[in-house]
């Protein structure tokens, strides 16, 4: 059992990588199509504002990788689970004030 407890993280991570790849497929494939389209859109049109809805969900999807994969590291590293998600708020809070700002702009 303590074999599988220190391959734990690097199983987390393939789950990550397994369900990022999965979830994020669909946003990305549908933010392609509207930059292909874009081409022909002008700066104002519905077109424009679909693009930018698309850079926010890529955005989010990546903050949410990020945020996750910087727990399955922590956990990596320190070897407490517990700890890791702990200081993982600490991370959220700040993940949080990016977000914000990127909103803002």
């Amino acid at each position: 059992m303590d074999a599988l407890t220190s391959f734990a993280p690097l199983i987390a991570l393939v789950a990550l990588v397994c369900t990022a790849t999965t979830l994020g497929t669909v946003p990305i494939k549908k933010f392609i199509q509207v930059q292909e389209a874009k081409h022909e859109l002008k700066h104002g049109s519905p077109g424009f504002f679909r693009t930018l809805s698309g850079w926010i969900i890529i955005v989010l999807w990546l903050a949410a990788i990020w945020f996750i994969a910087s727990i399955i590291g922590d956990w990596w590293a320190f070897g407490d689970l517990g700890d890791a998600i702990a200081r993982s708020f600490r991370r959220l809070e700040i993940l949080l004030h990016i977000l914000s700002a990127l909103g803002d702009g």
